[in-house]
């Protein structure tokens, strides 16, 4: 017995390569499975197709290289990340996922309203959460949560470092806070 899947187009997250160097093959591997559409900047261009990866939209401020078919090539004047970003939403994208060293709220806030982003860096995933956020973990998971100086209270967690929380349990832990909209989660991929 087959399971078939159908993909509306724009349903799977789109993926946002800004430094291919900060996943393993396995994880990038994983994000290929449902086929998102791949998004990057004209530098790297030559090391994804070195590797054999087909990729759908280059955004470029100087002319790109034409080395694989049905390429969408867009220019951009000043900033990759906006013009990136600001493309998907306009395309309805629903999620992005976002290959990067820049982990932070400042970088992303604006557009948390209009598409769920979601950061990927050296085996760690990253995510914005609104207050009463609640997940379920094992006991002992390890959680990195930038408050921004925000005062958050808990459940189900103990803060163990600066920015640095463990699930007490298996089970749910939640999160809130007042001044801010958004704070950013990170965990370990697994």
């Amino acid at each position: 017995m087959s399971s078939h899947h159908i993909v509306r187009e724009n349903q799977e997250p789109a993926l946002l390569i800004e430094d291919l160097f900060l996943i393993d093959e396995e994880d990038l591997g994983q994000l290929l499975e449902w086929s998102p559409t791949i998004v990057i900047e004209n530098n790297m261009v030559d090391p994804l197709d070195a590797r054999g990866y087909k990729f759908d939209i280059v955004f470029a401020q100087t002319q790109a290289n034409q080395v694989q078919e049905n390429l969408k090539v867009i220019p951009y004047i000043d900033n990759f990340l906006q013009s990136a970003i600001g493309y998907l939403i306009k395309h309805q994208y629903k999620a992005v996922n976002i290959i990067t060293d820049q982990i932070g709220l400042a970088r992303y806030q604006h557009y948390l309203d209009l598409i769920n982003v979601v950061l990927l860096a050296k085996g760690v995933r990253y995510y914005f959460v609104t207050t009463g956020f609640t997940k379920w973990k094992t006991g002992g998971e390890q959680l990195k949560i930038d408050s921004q100086s925000e005062e958050i209270t808990t459940e189900g967690l103990r803060k163990i470092g600066e920015d640095l929380y463990e699930t007490v349990a298996d089970g749910l832990f939640t999160l809130r806070f007042l001044k801010s909209k958004y704070i950013l989660i990170g965990e370990t991929i697994s």
